[in-house]
């Protein structure tokens, strides 16, 4: 890695934050989880019939 300089008064640029589950609220969540076991759910029906 090397070393470098910023101009003065221009620091870093703060990182960007990623999408992640447990960012969001948990009634959010929640629904997530729902919706997902729905499609699942949905699948094992559709396959055994």
């Amino acid at each position: 890695m090397t070393h470098h300089h910023h101009d003065p008064g221009f620091a870093h640029p703060s990182p960007s934050l990623k999408p992640s589950l447990l960012r969001l609220s948990l009634g959010l969540r929640l629904c997530v989880v729902a919706a997902v076991s729905v499609v699942v759910w949905s699948l094992v029906v559709w396959a055994m019939a």
